[in-house]
């Protein structure tokens, strides 16, 4: 579990090593293990035949956080309290040991695994564009619970120490560097073990500031200091406006830093671990870990994919349409060393789209996070063309070409000539029926949808779309790509709307009956932004061109098996499209007006003018019920139809495809959090005053009547 090796220079190498494990954690099991090798350190340096000591690993990463299943189920507070003080007292045996401790990182350190670099008194890690450091706890409805946060404190003030540990954001080596998160970068792992050598041999007094017997944390720490009082203000007011109260863990991580900064450093400490022992049974942090955590892992395991299916890798790919979506999906997966041929009506526009994949590489150059060397070596596997002839050695082909039937038909017949037998297409699609588009194909068994999102380098999620034609193979196959370029492939059946679409656009028309009910259009945006939607219902109408939100509705009100929004509700849409000509965000004018950025001025005043009648003002609780009910109970119908399989899908999807709440953990998670019982019973409420939209799919009842929960 810990090698523990002493050189002719008296200096012990720690290396980390939890057998059965692909990565070290430090747990409630493994934190304990730590304190007889530090008790025999203490006696080395008793006896004067210890100089210092080298912490590193015997994996590919550094250190992982914590134990998330432990501290999941943890139901004792005062276990989770006392897991705290076992690592708050490791970490300050590291830095009072009276020996230099250098933590030698050859990959990766996250979360309490940085924490206990931070507690070292040098940092130093091997060279690699992947490796990255940070504390992403927040992310999980957490913070740091083993004096990371007082640390940073004392490091950086506690401006930009709360913005390191409320944003989440893991560092790239280059960016952790500059920052100061880190002190030194060497190219391989001898030299890191040399360079921790030297250093400890160069700085026997190694002493952290907070330990000096003169310590006085400095001004911009300090909140008696006039200017830090005014900065922790301002940030307070910043956080209420940013999360509108909804996030515990930002506002638990700005109280540990101000009242940290006027206390001792190892009562500071104590604080923390106080915070982060009250949040960890916090229902945000639940919900959080069970999307982002087991749900999550969940579908990274592959829990939807068919079984009985080799593993797929593609070493090559093809793209039609060298848009901004075909020019995002060459960028990553040209990232994940996928050689792409990318092809357009000329080889010009296809230059455009690889011209947008170098633009984002020169950010990642100028951020630091990669050389201009490793920037080439990516942008130079993009090669376009004009002919499809150029596909023959394809592992697959991605269509993605404007949203028409004909267009599509046309392209994935001319591309499936030049297929190798095994290759398989991709098309990138919103709305349009996979199973129809797949009957132009010689072989539609090989013919599967996928659609991105917008931008396809940031948004985490693809969703596989399963024709009636995809065969099991290939649903495999593109499950596996979707892992390959690191996105998280949620599984829908082709059925209108798919699963994102289907419920995104409950929530849009909600939004829209609610101005027609007489509700004023902000009133409606900020009920669903304080619930902790990323969008507001009109506002998400606006990013998808209200003419195509239109046509897809058309569409589906053919359909007899969905429920359909409110009648008035898409009669106004057909009037704001067809009578006023607001087309949404890419065309300037919608539910909001536009500058040339696309940047949102302010919504449209004709919304009140035109569209409202009645004059009942519903309380904020009524708008929200509306608004989030619509969502989670669409999922929930998806769910009972088979359009989707597993509540982790559901979850993901919301979180991702559309921006549901994320500390509810998602729509059906929502569900669960609110309680099934309660849930039904005022959804019915909703559904008599309201509409038999709301009124709940059979398979929430059947869970009341056997009192289950979804998994």
């Amino acid at each position: 579990m810990i090698q523990y090796r002493k050189d002719k220079h008296n200096i012990v190498t720690l290396t980390l090593d939890m057998k059965g494990r692909r990565v070290n954690i430090l747990n409630h099991k493994i934190a304990p293990a730590l304190i007889p090798v530090w008790k025999r350190l203490v006696k080395d340096k008793e006896k004067q035949a210890l100089r210092g000591v080298i912490i590193t690993s015997a994996k590919p990463s550094f250190l992982a956080g914590g134990d998330l299943d432990y501290l999941h189920s943890a139901t004792d507070a005062e276990d989770v309290f006392r897991l705290t003080g076992v690592t708050r007292t490791i970490f300050r045996n590291i830095e009072t040991l009276g020996a230099p401790v250098v933590a030698a990182m050859n990959g990766a350190a996250l979360g309490s695994g940085f924490e206990l670099a931070l507690a070292c008194h040098y940092r130093i890690a091997v060279d690699d564009p992947k490796t990255i450091f940070g504390l992403p706890e927040i992310t999980l409805g957490m913070m740091p619970m083993g004096g990371g946060v007082s640390r940073l404190n004392w490091m950086f003030g506690i401006v930009k120490a709360f913005d390191i540990i409320s944003s989440g954001k893991n560092y790239h080596i280059q960016e952790a560097k500059k920052l100061g998160l880190i002190d030194e970068i060497v190219e391989n792992r001898k030299d890191l073990i040399l360079r921790a050598r030297e250093w400890i041999l160069a700085n026997p007094t190694a002493c952290k500031p907070w330990d000096k017997p003169d310590a006085e944390i400095p001004a911009l720490s300090d909140p008696r200091n006039t200017k830090t009082a005014r900065k922790i203000t301002q940030l307070t007011a910043m956080l209420i406006e940013r999360t509108w109260g909804n996030s515990p863990a930002q506002q638990a991580i700005l109280n540990a830093l101000s009242e940290g900064a006027v206390v001792d450093f190892d009562s500071a400490a104590k604080i923390e671990s106080r915070y982060f022992t009250a949040l960890i049974r916090g229902t945000n942090c639940m919900n959080l870990t069970k999307a982002f955590w087991y749900d999550l892992n969940r579908i990274k395991n592959g829990a939807s994919r068919p079984k009985g299916f080799g593993r797929f890798r593609a070493r090559q790919i093809g793209i039609i349409g060298a848009g901004k979506m075909g020019s995002g999906i060459a960028y990553v997966a040209a990232m994940e060393g996928i050689e792409v041929i990318l092809k357009d009506i000329s080889v010009t526009i296809a230059e455009q789209g690889k011209a947008y994949a170098e633009r984002q590489l020169i950010k990642l150059v100028k951020s630091q996070k990669m050389t201009r060397q490793q920037a080439d070596c990516i942008l130079n596997r993009i090669k376009t063309t004009e002919k499809s002839e150029d596909f023959s050695d394809c592992d697959l082909i991605i269509e993605s070409v404007f949203e028409n039937e004909n267009i599509k038909a046309r392209v994935i017949r001319d591309a499936e000539m030049y297929l190798h037998r095994d290759a398989f297409i991709l098309s990138n699609t919103s709305s349009l029926s996979i199973s129809k588009l797949s009957e132009v194909c010689s072989r539609p068994s090989n013919y599967i949808g996928m659609q991105f999102f917008s931008s396809v380098q940031t948004c985490p999620l693809v969703e596989i779309l399963h024709g009636r034609n995809s065969s099991q193979e290939t649903l495999a196959r593109a499950f596996d790509f979707a892992r390959q370029i690191r996105k998280i492939p949620v599984i829908a059946k082709d059925y209108p709307g798919f699963y994102t679409l289907r419920v995104s656009r409950m929530y849009r028309f909600e939004g829209i009956a609610l101005i027609q009910e007489g509700q004023s259009a902000i009133t409606i945006e900020n009920a669903a932004l304080r619930s902790g939607m990323v969008h507001g219902p009109l506002a998400l109408a606006d990013r998808r061109s209200l003419e195509n939100l239109l046509q897809i509705q058309k569409v589906q009100l053919a359909n007899t098996n969905l429920v359909q929004p409110s009648t008035e509700a898409i009669q106004s849409l057909d009037r704001i499209v067809n009578d006023f000509g607001r087309y949404g965000k890419a065309r300037g004018k919608g539910f909001y007006n536009y500058d040339k950025r696309k940047n949102k001025l302010k919504l449209w005043e004709g919304l009140s003018e035109h569209f409202s009648k009645g004059n009942t003002l519903y309380t904020q609780q009524e708008i929200t019920d509306r608004l989030i009910f619509i969502q989670c109970i669409e999922s929930a119908r998806c769910l009972e139809q088979g359009i989707i399989e597993s509540s982790a899908d559901a979850n993901l999807g919301s979180i991702h495809g559309w921006g549901f709440i994320p500390f509810k953990g998602g729509t059906i998670q929502y569900i669960n959090d609110y309680g099934i019982d309660t849930f039904v019973k005022r959804a019915d409420e909703l559904a008599d005053k309201y509409g038999e939209r709301f009124r709940v799919p059979a398979l929430l009842r059947k869970m009341v009547k056997d009192q289950v929960n979804f998994l």
